[in-house]
């Protein structure tokens, strides 16, 4: 969990800014699956999320501590943990038109997103309810996949199938877990 403690005054974050940003391009390339050419997933973890509080810290000029304790609570609710994977989805369509038209297609994407680990039942995506309406769903989407008993295992054994599946009839897309990304998931699921 992130604490006051962990932020970086604004004038020494920007100090050490670039550092940090090689830093965290390098964990999010690991972390990015592209589950088709409009939808990416961000599986965040620790520096993830400290990137996001130092960065809205940094743009939006936040220094009270109990403004900073605010983007902490919201992006410590993004941190995966012992039971769920947590996951930025993103829907990125450059037309405006087409956004559009996808956002409102993309109704109920909720119910269709899965995480699959080889022998173990399929986890059904748990979306922020906060993120949709019954006219069409935000591009950016908070969702956690709750793991099962077994499930770091089935990560962690590289001959047991791993994928993410959306089942939306506007977007019906399947795409493996790469080694890499699954030992990324691994070492998040065992940090504190």
């Amino acid at each position: 969990m992130l604490t006051l403690a962990d932020i970086l005054p604004n004038a020494e974050f920007m100090a050490a800014r670039r550092r940090h940003e090689a830093d965290i391009l390098a964990a999010k390339a690991v972390r990015r699956l592209a589950v088709g050419p409009n939808m990416t997933m961000l599986f965040e973890n620790l520096g993830t999320c400290w990137w996001q509080v130092q960065e809205m810290c940094r743009v939006e000029h936040i220094s009270a501590p109990e403004a900073i304790q605010h983007e902490l609570d919201t992006y410590n609710a993004l941190l995966p943990n012992a039971e769920s994977l947590s996951v930025t989805l993103l829907l990125e369509y450059d037309d405006p038109e087409q956004r559009k038209r996808m956002l409102t297609a993309l109704l109920g994407l909720q119910e269709h997103v899965w995480l699959h680990l080889e022998g173990l039942p399929p986890a059904k995506a748990r979306f922020d309810e906060e993120q949709f309406n019954d006219v069409r769903i935000s591009s950016v989407q908070f969702i956690r996949f709750p793991l099962h008993e077994g499930a770091a295992a089935a990560l962690g054994d590289f001959h047991r199938a791993a994928s993410i599946a959306v089942t939306h009839p506007a977007a019906p897309l399947s795409v493996p877990l790469s080694r890499t990304l699954r030992a990324a998931l691994l070492d998040d699921l065992s940090s504190p």
